[in-house]
C-alpha cells in the first residue's frame, strides 16, 4: 500500500516522460490487488490464497505470508468494537470471539514462519539513512526531473525555489 501510495503521490504521477519509459504491468497488478473497493475485496482473495498456498508449501519461502498489517488490525478493532460480546440472550457471543483467535492466530502462524532471505546491508542502511522529503520538497525534485508544463506548475515551481532554497 505504501507503494502505490508513494507511487500516486501528485509529484509522482505528473511525471509523464518518465512514466511513459516504464513497465506498468506489476504496479497495475498491485494497485488491482490493493483496490479498496468492496472492502478490499481483491486483497482478501489474494490473501486467502496466499494462506492456503502457505498450509502446502514445501520450503520456507512458499510459507511466506505478509499481511497489510493496518488493515488487519483494522479488522481487529471493528470486529471487537462492532461485535457484542453478548448475545441478546446474554449468552457469550463465541463466534465474536472464535473470529478473534482465528484473526490472531494467523497472525501468529505467519509471523512464525523463518525468512529465508538474506538481510542486504547496503538496502538496509539506505532506508535506515535516506532523507525524508516534505510534499514541497518532492514537487520541486519532480519539477527538476520534468519541467513545468503550464502557467499554475511554473508559478508553483518558483514559489517552492524561493521557499526552500531561503531555507538552506
Amino acid at each position: 500500500m505504501a507503494i502505490i501510495s508513494g507511487m500516486n503521490m501528485s509529484p509522482v504521477s505528473r511525471l509523464r516522460k518518465t512514466w511513459n519509459k516504464v513497465k506498468t504491468a506489476k504496479f497495475d497488478i498491485l494497485e488491482h490487488q490493493m483496490d479498496p473497493s468492496s472492502n478490499f475485496y481483491n486483497y482478501r482473495t489474494a490473501l486467502r490464497g496466499a494462506m492456503q498456498r502457505s498450509l502446502t508449501a514445501n520450503s520456507s519461502r512458499e510459507k511466506i505470508v505478509v499481511p497489510f498489517f493496518s488493515l488487519l488490525i483494522k479488522d481487529i478493532y471493528f470486529l471487537n468494537e462492532g461485535c457484542s460480546s453478548r448475545l441478546p440472550n446474554g449468552h457469550v457471543n463465541f463466534e465474536k470471539f472464535w473470529e478473534l483467535a482465528k484473526q490472531v492466530s494467523d497472525f501468529m502462524t505467519w509471523k512464525q514462519v523463518e525468512c529465508p532471505f538474506e538481510k542486504d546491508r547496503k538496502i538496509l542502511q539506505y532506508l535506515l539513512t535516506a532523507p525524508v522529503f516534505t510534499e514541497d520538497a518532492l514537487y520541486l525534485a519532480s519539477y527538476e526531473s520534468e519541467g513545468p508544463e503550464n502557467n499554475t506548475e511554473k508559478d508553483r515551481c518558483k514559489s517552492l525555489r524561493s521557499t526552500l532554497l531561503s531555507r538552506v
